[in-house]
Order: C-alpha cells, then structure tokens, then sequence
C-alpha cells in the first residue's frame, strides 16, 4: 500500500510540474514539495523497494515546547539521565533515542543523535524518541522535528500547567493532527489544577480529538520504571498509565492500521489539493463565451485597422501601375502591416486574455498559444496582400471582363482575316469574268471599298480591346482590399485555433486531475474499522 501512495504522489507532482509549465498552475501550488516521496515508507518497508512486513517497534516520540519536561520524561523511562534536561540544557537541540538493544532500526535519519538502550523485554516493541523543542527560534530544530514527523507513528504532545496554550505548539498540533497518533502529557501536574486539565481538554476537541488521552504526570520524586525493574508511580501520577497504554499498543495490527490511517490522511490532503486546483480551471459554459469576446474586440480592431490602411492604398496602387514589372518579379515589396498596426492587434490580442482573466481562466496557457502569433502576424498578413496584389495585376478584371477580352482578341484576328479573304475573294471571281468578257476587273471604288473593310475589321476589335482593358491602378486597389480582407480572416482564423488549443488544453487537464481525483478515491474507499471507543480511535483525528 506504500508503494501505492508513493506512486500516486508521484503522478500528482508530475501532473502539477506539467501543468505549471503550462501556465495552469502557479509554481508556488505545487503539491507536498517540502516531502520526499520516501519519508512516507515505514522504515522496514523502504529497504530495497520491497514490502517487508515483517514486526517492527512502534516509534513514539516526546514533543513540546521549551521547558515542558519531555526530556524529564525519558529519563524517567529510561531510570537514568540519558537525554540532557533542565539547567544542563534549557533548549533541547538534539534527538535522543531510547530503544530495546536487540532491535536494529533502518532508514531512519540516525546522523548526530543520541542513542540509549535497555533491556526491559516488556518494552521491546517500543522505540521512545525525545524531540527538539519546536518551538524554539534555532532553524535547526525545526529542519529536525520536520525530518522526524514522517517516521514517527505516536506523538505524545508534553505540556505544561504554564504552558499549555503555547501558540507555536498549538500550530503544530492543527497542522499535523490529522497525520499521526496522538497521546497528551499534562506534565509537572503537581503545579496544575484542574480547571487547567479541563481547558486544555476544551483546546484538544476544538482541535479534532473528541475523547483525547491526557495523562498527567509528575517528574519529581517519582520512580523511574526502569532502575531495577519497573517503579511505581505516586497519587495523582498516571506515567505508568502512560507507558502500559503504548506497550498494549505495539502490535503488528496497530501498526498497520496507523500506517493506513496516515496514508488515508495524506490521501484525502491530497484530495483537497486536486480540488483546490480545479477552481482555476474556471467554468465550462463561460469559456464558450471567449470566441464571442474576441469577435467583439477584433470587428472593432479591424475596422480601425481599415482606416489606417485606406490612405496608403491609392499611392500603392499608382506605384504598382507603374512599375508592374517591377512587382511581379520581385519578393516582399509589400509591406502594409506597420507598427502601428502591430500595435493595434497586440491590444486585440490583450484585451482578449484580460477578457479570459476576467472569466475566470489562468491567461498564461492562452498567453502562449498567442505568442508565437504575435510574431508572425506581420509577415502572414503582408504575405496576403502581395498574393492578392500580384494575382489581381497578373489576372487584370474579373472572369468575365477576362473571357470577352479574350473573344475581342480573337476577333481582332478573326475578322480582318475574313475581310481580306472576303476581298482576296472578290478580285479572283472578277479576274476570271473579266477574263472571260475581256472587261476592266478592278476600279477606283472597289479599291477605296475593300480597303475600307480590311482597315475597319481591324481598327474596330483593336479599339474595342483597347478600351475594355481593366485599370493597373484599379487593379492594385482590387487585389489590396482583397488582400487585407483575406489578412483579417487568416489572422482571425490564427486567434480562434488558439482559443480552442487553449480549450482543448484545459480539458486535457481537467480529465488528469479528475484521473487522479478517481484514484484517490479508489486508494481510501475500503474505512479503517476500529473497536468502538478504543483507545487508538481515541488518539487519532477522525477521518472526513
């Protein structure tokens, strides 16, 4: 089941660096990247990446602030000074260990600790730790309690009369309650009194724990458990309480409950994150309205953009009337798209991510789709107007000015030839009758006449061709507009692909978190069934 949890943390952190590459996700939202993945193995179970389950001790630890006695307290368990307490050491600064000498502790952070043991079978199966106080302002000690938590199964909170409200310890109870076993150490009791128990017992339910155990324990003058055999504990004292209680708990099947409980926990914090990560995704029914936005925004730019255009045309269309040759043999002459309009469709373009913003939608992701767009508008739209102007001077008119120029052409050749052949004709036929009657054939009108028809079947189709020819300069404005408005629809085209990249991407990224949302819930859908009013369901914060 570790192995299991290690591997869906795994796939949420590398979704969530996924996704904050993207834009979807700030950096600073990144999931449990203060953990490593492996602190949240049990220690025999890390070795090697093998599921050993064989028994191990349970791991329980004194936490609390400055000068509550947690070390008092080990060296009562213990029977001897083995972890440095009251004036030696008013701030504790370091982790002592006390535990069975016969058992061997793996894959724990053992570097620059103390380590004691004894030889009390009956607390074999218990590894007791004394923790660095929290609360302390030495960065080290707070890098040390934050490198144990993980490894620890039972934390037994040490409070004082005095100091049973400490606001550092109270935050650490809130943040970490939900993730571990908890028993409670009204310590120095003898200073305490009873309206003091019932406070802090009102704290620790406001705090989750409906039934806490609260122990309340005298240091002084009491006998250590340990220094020949087990001592007893005085009126009023309930350490012994204390220690049977964690001996009755150090079985294999608390244990692994602890451990499921942990990871249910850290399962459904998990849970929480995922969710909150939704909430930036915005909603489905708005986002349809982003198109709309930008349609709005870009019939407004594009309209100022024809203005602007308008006044370079004319001068345009006379240069390329001009020198057409010039044009058509040549590469990029044409540059309309300016920095002023570079100008105005870079405000298009904004205007439409604070429109996104405005719905709701992290504008990163659509910040890039948008980016290399802004790059290339001026080159894509000068490109379309070139093409067009090009054709439109290339191909003078439309299709059917082309086809009856065409037909005039023809007929400039046609019909002369027909003339002259008609001519060519008539002086053969009045060769051979003239011939045959030894009259003149040919006289000063037939000539003027025929003369006449050969110049006009030419003249008329050549005058007609001539002045059916379409404009240069008209052409250029043709193929100008036309290339503009193939520009705005090219570039509009561009803008609503990256909407809808944006859009496919967003759902790319809501069905991996609803993915991940499905495994969390089919990793904790089986309950951790305890005995009712047990003392472990005590200790623990209940799942919701």
């Amino acid at each position: 089941m570790a192995y299991d949890y290690s591997e869906l943390l795994q796939r949420v952190e590398d979704w969530a660096q996924q996704a904050s590459e993207l834009g979807w996700l700030n950096p600073q939202q990144l999931p449990l990247t203060h953990v490593k993945k492996e602190d949240f193995f049990s220690p025999l179970e890390k070795a090697g990446g093998e599921d050993l389950r064989e028994s191990r001790p349970l791991i329980v630890a004194f936490m609390g602030g400055t000068g509550v006695g947690k070390s008092s307290l080990l060296n009562r368990l213990a029977g001897k000074p083995i972890a440095k307490s009251g004036m030696t050491r008013p701030t504790s600064k370091e982790v002592t260990l006390f535990h069975h000498r016969e058992i061997t502790l793996k894959n724990l952070p053992l570097t620059d600790i103390r380590v004691a043991n004894h030889d009390d079978n009956a607390q074999k199966n218990v590894v007791w730790i004394d923790m660095p106080d929290f609360d302390s302002t030495d960065t080290h000690n707070k890098e040390l309690v934050l490198n144990w938590l993980p490894h620890i199964d039972v934390l037994i909170y040490v409070v004082s009369p005095e100091r049973y409200r400490d606001e550092k310890a109270w935050r650490l109870l809130l943040a970490e309650g939900a993730t571990h076993a908890w028993l409670f150490v009204l310590n120095q009791w003898d200073r305490g009194v009873f309206e003091q128990a019932d406070d802090f017992e009102k704290q620790l339910k406001l705090a989750g724990f409906n039934a806490p155990l609260i122990f309340k324990t005298n240091c002084q003058n009491a006998s250590p458990p340990f220094e020949g055999g087990r001592g007893g504990c005085a009126l009023n004292d309930e350490f012994c309480q204390l220690t049977e209680t964690l001996t009755s708990l150090a079985t294999q099947k608390t244990i692994e409950q602890l451990e499921t409980h942990g990871k249910h926990v850290r399962i459904h914090q998990l849970q929480e994150q995922l969710q909150n990560y939704l909430v930036p995704f915005g909603n489905e029914t708005v986002l349809k309205k982003l198109p709309h936005h930008w349609n709005s925004n870009w019939k407004k730019t594009a309209a100022q953009l024809q203005q602007g255009f308008a006044w370079r045309l004319q001068p345009l269309a006379e240069h390329f009337a001009q020198h057409v040759n010039d044009l058509l043999n040549s590469k990029n002459v044409i540059s309309l798209w300016d920095e002023w309009a570079q100008t105005r469709f870079d405000d298009a373009l904004n205007m439409l991510i604070i429109d996104a913003q405005k719905l709701g939608f992290p504008i990163a992701p659509l910040e890039l789709e948008l980016l290399p767009l802004r790059e290339k508008a001026q080159k894509q739209f000068n490109s379309h107007v070139e093409l067009q102007t090009r054709q439109a001077l290339a191909q003078r008119g439309n299709i059917v000015q082309r086809a009856l120029l065409k037909f005039i052409a023809m007929v400039e050749i046609v019909l002369p030839l027909a003339a002259m052949s008609w001519v060519g004709f008539q002086v053969v036929n009045g060769y051979y009758e003239s011939n045959q009657t030894h009259d003149h054939y040919l006289n000063v009108d037939f000539a003027i006449h025929s003369t006449l028809v050969c110049g006009l079947s030419w003249l008329v189709p050549f005058f007609i061709l001539k002045k059916c020819q379409p404009s240069l300069e008209k052409c250029a404005v043709r193929g100008l507009n036309k290339g503009i408005s193939q520009g705005f629809t090219s570039l509009t085209v561009e803008v609503m692909t990256a909407i809808e990249q944006f859009q496919q991407q967003r759902a790319m990224q809501l069905q991996s978190v609803k993915t991940l949302l499905a495994l969390c819930e089919s990793m904790t859908e089986k309950p951790i069934e305890f005995a009712p009013n047990s003392q472990l369901e005590r200790m623990l914060v209940s799942e919701k």
